[in-house]
Protein backbone atom coordinates (compact mmCIF):
# COMPACT_ATOMS: atom_id res chain seq x y z
CA UNK A 1 0.00 0.00 0.00
CA UNK A 2 1.44 3.63 -0.92
CA UNK A 3 1.54 6.50 1.54
CA UNK A 4 -1.23 8.57 1.20
CA UNK A 5 0.65 11.92 2.48
CA UNK A 6 2.46 13.65 0.53
CA UNK A 7 6.13 15.19 1.01
CA UNK A 8 6.07 18.64 1.32
CA UNK A 9 7.61 20.76 -1.73
CA UNK A 10 10.96 21.37 0.77
CA UNK A 11 13.56 20.90 -1.97
CA UNK A 12 12.43 24.26 -3.26
CA UNK A 13 13.21 26.01 0.31
CA UNK A 14 17.18 25.43 -0.92
CA UNK A 15 16.38 27.11 -4.65
CA UNK A 16 15.16 30.22 -3.38
CA UNK A 17 18.13 30.22 -0.73
CA UNK A 18 20.77 29.88 -3.32
CA UNK A 19 18.89 32.32 -5.02
CA UNK A 20 18.89 34.89 -2.87
CA UNK A 21 22.26 34.44 -2.02
CA UNK A 22 23.42 34.21 -5.85
CA UNK A 23 21.35 37.77 -5.99
CA UNK A 24 23.22 38.83 -2.95
CA UNK A 25 26.92 38.09 -4.09
CA UNK A 26 26.38 39.60 -7.57
CA UNK A 27 25.24 42.87 -5.66
CA UNK A 28 28.20 42.93 -3.23
CA UNK A 29 30.65 41.77 -5.40
CA UNK A 30 31.40 45.29 -7.36
CA UNK A 31 31.80 46.78 -3.95
CA UNK A 32 33.67 44.62 -2.05
CA UNK A 33 35.28 41.20 -3.70
CA UNK A 34 36.17 39.74 -0.39
CA UNK A 35 32.90 40.56 1.26
CA UNK A 36 31.24 39.02 -2.29
CA UNK A 37 32.99 35.26 -1.56
CA UNK A 38 33.00 35.32 2.26
CA UNK A 39 28.99 35.58 2.09
CA UNK A 40 29.10 33.26 -0.58
CA UNK A 41 30.35 30.48 1.43
CA UNK A 42 28.76 31.36 4.59
CA UNK A 43 25.65 30.99 2.84
CA UNK A 44 26.66 27.38 1.28
CA UNK A 45 28.01 26.13 4.82
CA UNK A 46 24.28 26.72 5.72
CA UNK A 47 22.56 25.98 2.70
CA UNK A 48 24.45 22.34 2.38
CA UNK A 49 24.24 20.70 4.95
CA UNK A 50 20.65 22.03 5.53
CA UNK A 51 19.88 19.91 1.61
CA UNK A 52 21.37 16.90 2.98
CA UNK A 53 19.26 17.04 6.08
CA UNK A 54 16.44 17.24 4.01
CA UNK A 55 16.89 14.93 1.65
CA UNK A 56 17.55 12.33 4.22
CA UNK A 57 14.36 13.36 6.18
CA UNK A 58 11.66 13.37 3.80
CA UNK A 59 13.07 10.15 1.84
CA UNK A 60 10.36 7.42 3.42
CA UNK A 61 6.82 8.87 4.17
CA UNK A 62 3.85 6.58 5.76
CA UNK A 63 3.67 5.53 9.64
CA UNK A 64 4.92 1.95 8.73
CA UNK A 65 8.41 3.79 7.87
CA UNK A 66 8.08 5.55 11.24
CA UNK A 67 11.45 3.64 11.87
CA UNK A 68 13.37 4.25 8.89
CA UNK A 69 12.10 7.83 9.47
CA UNK A 70 13.52 8.40 13.07
CA UNK A 71 17.20 6.23 11.69
CA UNK A 72 16.89 9.01 8.92
CA UNK A 73 16.38 12.01 10.61
CA UNK A 74 19.32 11.00 12.86
CA UNK A 75 21.22 10.32 10.56
CA UNK A 76 20.33 13.53 8.88
CA UNK A 77 21.04 15.85 11.69
CA UNK A 78 24.77 14.07 12.78
CA UNK A 79 25.39 14.55 9.08
CA UNK A 80 24.21 18.27 9.11
CA UNK A 81 26.18 19.34 12.16
CA UNK A 82 29.41 17.23 10.99
CA UNK A 83 29.48 18.53 7.48
CA UNK A 84 28.95 22.42 8.95
CA UNK A 85 31.55 21.65 11.11
CA UNK A 86 33.84 20.34 8.58
CA UNK A 87 33.22 22.95 6.11
CA UNK A 88 33.54 26.08 8.99
CA UNK A 89 36.95 24.58 9.85
CA UNK A 90 38.40 24.36 6.19
CA UNK A 91 36.83 27.76 5.51
CA UNK A 92 38.85 29.04 7.91
CA UNK A 93 42.41 27.03 6.91
CA UNK A 94 42.21 27.18 3.75
CA UNK A 95 40.47 30.81 2.80
CA UNK A 96 42.28 34.19 3.39
CA UNK A 97 41.52 37.02 3.11
CA UNK A 98 37.78 36.96 5.13
CA UNK A 99 35.34 38.21 5.38
CA UNK A 100 33.96 37.19 9.25
CA UNK A 101 30.80 39.75 9.49
CA UNK A 102 29.87 38.70 5.68
CA UNK A 103 30.72 34.66 6.38
CA UNK A 104 28.35 34.70 9.60
CA UNK A 105 25.63 37.46 8.93
CA UNK A 106 25.06 35.65 5.49
CA UNK A 107 25.07 32.33 7.44
CA UNK A 108 22.57 33.57 9.80
CA UNK A 109 20.49 35.07 7.06
CA UNK A 110 20.12 31.88 5.11
CA UNK A 111 19.14 30.62 8.74
CA UNK A 112 16.25 32.74 9.19
CA UNK A 113 15.09 32.54 5.56
CA UNK A 114 14.94 29.08 5.96
CA UNK A 115 12.36 29.29 8.75
CA UNK A 116 10.30 31.88 6.61
CA UNK A 117 10.43 29.54 3.87
CA UNK A 118 9.39 26.40 5.58
CA UNK A 119 6.36 28.78 7.38
CA UNK A 120 5.70 28.56 4.13
CA UNK A 121 5.60 25.23 3.37
CA UNK A 122 3.79 24.16 7.01
CA UNK A 123 1.01 27.06 6.10
CA UNK A 124 0.36 26.45 2.21
CA UNK A 125 -2.83 24.37 1.67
Amino acid sequence: MKATIMAPPVGWIAVTQLAVLLVTVIAVSPVDVTAAYSILIGGVIQIGPHAYFTRLAFRYMGARQAPEILRAIHKGETGKLLLTVVMFALTFSFVEPLNLPGLFLSYGVMIILQWFCAAKVVNHK
